[in-house]
This record gives C-alpha cells, structure tokens and sequence, in this order.
C-alpha cells in the first residue's frame, strides 16, 4: 500500500505496508458530527468558524493532494514481458491519487486486460479486531496531550478508547486525501468491466501485519516524533514525487531509523519490521505473478514501494527470466 515518507515512525510503518486493504471504521464515524448548540443569541443557521486546533477538513485535503498532483507526469508503469507473454504492472499510491490522474495509457491497459490482479482479491474481506483500550493509558498523560494537540482535541477524546491502532489511522489520515484511490478505481473500472480479478496475498494478512506492526510502542514513537507541519511537508512531498516520477529506496528510510534506534528499537527490530512490511511480500508473490504472466494482457497494481530495489518485484522478475521495461507514457 502505503513509498510513502512521513517523519511519523507509524505513518512508515502503515503506508510502507503497500496494503489496499480497507482501514478500520474512519475516524470520522466516531467523532461528532455537529459542534455543541451554540448560545441561543446566536444565529443557529451560522456554522462556526474552525479552531485552529481543528485538523484540515477532508476538502483541504482533496483540494491539496490536486495542487500536488493535477496528473501524473511519469508512472511507475511497466511492461513485463517472457516467452511472447506481454504484461503490465503498476505501483500505486494508495491515497491521494485517482486513475483519472494517471496517463491515459494506463486505463487502456485495465480494459485490455485479461485479468486485473490486485493486492488482494476484490471479494476478500477481512475485519479488524475489536479494540476498546485507552490510548491515553497506552500513552501516558504527556503523550497524551501531544497527541490531542496533533490531532485535534475532539478527535482524539472521540477515540480516546477505540484502541491503538484506530489512533494510529486517525494520526496517519491527518493530510491524506482518502477521497481519491488508484487501487479502489481500478478496482472498480474491472468489477464493473466484469474482467476476471486475482489477489496476490488474503487480506487477513494485511490486516494481521498493520495490528502487529501499529502497535502502543509504534505509536508512541509516532507522537514523539511527530508534529504538524513535518506531517503535511512530508506528504505533500510525496504525492508530488509520486507524481512525478522520483525513485526512492523502498523499506524504511535513515531518518525514521534514526527515529526508531533512538526510541529504543534495535537495528534487527528494524530489519524485521521492513522484511515483513516490504521484502518478504514481494518474495511472496513472484510464484504467483510467474503463473499469472503465464498469460497475455495481464493487469498488475500493487504498492509502488513494492516495485524497485535489488529486492523489489522487478528485480525479482527480471531474475526469473522476465524482461521489464518502464512504459514511458505522460499525461495527456
């Protein structure tokens, strides 16, 4: 899913996963949706103004993640290609970036397609366990308070005893523009195409590897690390270098190593951390992609931390005989 560097520790550990899988209920189904009534003297048809506490509405963010990226100018796209047998393989951004943004070659592709393989299966479902612990027990009273402030202090009291890994989501939503999804429209253009559609891994999979890895210590490390305007740069950041094409070396990046070595993590915790989230996945699914490109026109998006690095996807295929080239289509 998912890639995606934030000076937040959780926001690497959650969007480094490469997981499409669906989160847990939105924060915003537990916050209130009205303010408290107003004083009677005031007009009750006049909305109040925003605090300043208040974290961006979910126009903010769409109308950011557009400035950002009006389109993407060079897509990780590739055509993968042995024995006669072309295919096609897209990383994705999980958030912030629609399939209308993509170039048009890429959509031309999904209704070409054969078969459209997505992370996992469209009719896989898993849930996430039911979590009503403290977060202001898990974190004590001054993280507590550090994460009202980055949060917003209605939020976070909505969710004060949703459990850990609600709280981690609400913190990793703060700047994403959740309204627009590559991997949900292309899924959605195929179901509605009636192609045939494939997972590479079971969704309770992911969902066990996001409650293993955003845990209490993650958050906490998250919180200390964290404050707004990093957490705004850093994604504004990289929908803008998604959209444009930079590379960045999959797994966890120097500064957020830094960050965990000095909350107390070891350096084979945080080996262990990126083989799970990134490394052992991409082994996972090269079996599975050799028998699916055993086939002509087949359709492939996963996560685009997912994709390049000696032990990336590509590398991987190219290894096994495949010829993998980067389709250089801009937007039109």
């Amino acid at each position: 899913m998912l890639k995606h560097r934030r000076a937040a520790v959780a926001a690497t550990l959650l969007l480094a996963l490469g997981c499409q899988t669906k989160a847990p209920p939105s924060a915003e189904t537990a916050t209130p949706t009205a303010a408290p009534a107003p004083p009677q003297t005031l007009d009750p048809w006049v909305t109040p103004p925003p605090s300043p506490d208040d974290p961006p509405s979910d126009v903010d963010n769409r109308r950011r993640a557009d400035a950002m990226c009006a389109s993407v100018t060079r897509a990780p796209f590739f055509q993968v290609e042995k024995n006669g047998k072309v295919n096609y393989i897209l990383g994705s951004r999980h958030a912030g970036v629609s399939l209308a943004k993509q170039p048009p070659i890429v959509e031309a592709k999904v209704r070409s397609a054969s078969t459209v393989v997505l992370e996992t299966a469209p009719d896989d479902e898993a849930d996430f366990p039911e979590d009503k612990s403290s977060v202001p027990e898990l974190l004590g009273p001054e993280l507590w308070q550090r994460y009202r402030k980055l949060v917003g202090p209605r939020r976070a009291d909505a969710l004060a005893r949703k459990g850990v890994l609600m709280a981690h989501f609400l913190m990793l939503g703060m700047y994403e523009d959740t309204s627009q999804g590559l991997d949900s429209d292309i899924e959605t253009l195929a179901v509605s195409l009636k192609k045939a559609t494939a997972g590479l891994e079971a969704e309770q999979l992911q969902v066990d590897l996001m409650v293993s890895l955003l845990d209490a210590r993650a958050l906490r490390v998250a919180v200390q690390t964290s404050d707004r305007n990093s957490m705004q740069h850093d994604t504004e950041t990289d929908v803008r270098d998604y959209c444009t094409g930079v590379e960045k070396a999959p797994g966890i990046d120097a500064k957020d190593r830094k960050d965990m070595l000095a909350a107390g993590y070891s350096d084979a915790e945080i080996n262990q951390i990126e083989d799970k989230m990134v490394f052992q996945r991409n082994r996972n699914w090269i079996p599975k992609l050799e028998q699916l490109f055993a086939a002509s026109d087949v359709f492939v998006v996963v996560g685009a931390d997912h994709l390049p690095g000696d032990k990336g996807v590509l590398a991987l295929l190219t290894k096994r005989g495949f010829n993998v080239t980067r389709v250089e289509a801009t937007a039109q």
